[in-house]
C-alpha cells in the first residue's frame, strides 16, 4: 500500500481526517487543495474523487433550507399585506331604515260659546207709546203697524221670538212678521177674536201682552 498524505484545512493548515466535511478548528467548509486544483485547460475533475464531491452536496444542502425559507417569507409577506388591508378596510355603517312617521291633522278645539246676554226686562211700544199691562185694541181691515221692543239691558242683534194665541188656542188670528233688526214687528189683524195674549220671549225673558182684535 502507498502511504497518502494527510488532508489539511486549506484555511488554516489543520490536519483533518479524510471523511470531514469542515475543519474541526476553524469550522470552515472543506475546499480542495491549492495544488490540488485542475488547470484551466484541464478536462472537469472526475465526480469520484471525495474533494470534488464535497462542495456539490454541500451546496445543495444550503440552498434546498434557503429557497424553503425566502418562500416562507414570501407567503408571510403577501399574507401581511392581506391581513392590513382587512385590517384597514372601512367598516360600512350599517343602513338604517328611515321612520316613517305619519302627520296626522290636530284637530281644532270646538270654539268657545258666546256667553248667554242677560236680559232683564222686555218693554213694547206702538203708535209712539209704551204699551202697558193693559195691552191694546187692533181692528180687522186696518192697515199694519209696526210694534216695536227695548231690552234691559240693550243688547245688539238680539234673538227674540214673536206669538199670539187667542183664548182657544188658535194663532191665525193676526200676522206678525218680524223685522231684520230683530227688534220689531208689524202686525197684520185678521179674525176678530176677542181677547188675544201677545208673547215676547228673548234670552229667558219673556212677556206677555193682552191685545184685543175687533172687527169695525
Amino acid at each position: 500500500m502507498t502511504n497518502a498524505s494527510p488532508e489539511r484545512c486549506s484555511y488554516c493548515g489543520t490536519e483533518i481526517p479524510p471523511d470531514a466535511l469542515e475543519c474541526p478548528i476553524c469550522k470552515k467548509t472543506l475546499l480542495p487543495e491549492p495544488d490540488s486544483a485542475p488547470a484551466a485547460s484541464a478536462s472537469p475533475v472526475s465526480p469520484k474523487s471525495p474533494v470534488a464531491a464535497r462542495p456539490s452536496g454541500l451546496g445543495k444542502a444550503v440552498r434546498l433550507p434557503a429557497f424553503i425559507g425566502a418562500g416562507l417569507l414570501v407567503i408571510a409577506f403577501v399574507g401581511g399585506i392581506a391581513l392590513d388591508k382587512s385590517w384597514r378596510a372601512p367598516v360600512e355603517a350599517p343602513v338604517s331604515t328611515p321612520e316613517v312617521f305619519a302627520l296626522q291633522a290636530t284637530p281644532e278645539p270646538p270654539p268657545t260659546p258666546a256667553p248667554t246676554p242677560t236680559v232683564n226686562a222686555i218693554r213694547l211700544y206702538a203708535f209712539g207709546r209704551e204699551i202697558g199691562a193693559d195691552g191694546f185694541t187692533a181692528y180687522v181691515g186696518d192697515k199694519p203697524f209696526t210694534l216695536t221692543v227695548e231690552l234691559e239691558p240693550a243688547v245688539r242683534h238680539p234673538e227674540l221670538s214673536w206669538s199670539i194665541l187667542d183664548g182657544k188656542g188658535s194663532s191665525d188670528s193676526a200676522i206678525l212678521s218680524p223685522g231684520s233688526d230683530g227688534l220689531s214687528c208689524e202686525f197684520s189683524a185678521l179674525n176678530p177674536s176677542g181677547k188675544n195674549e201677545l208673547t215676547i220671549r228673548c234670552y229667558g225673558a219673556e212677556t206677555v201682552i193682552p191685545v184685543y182684535l175687533w172687527a169695525r
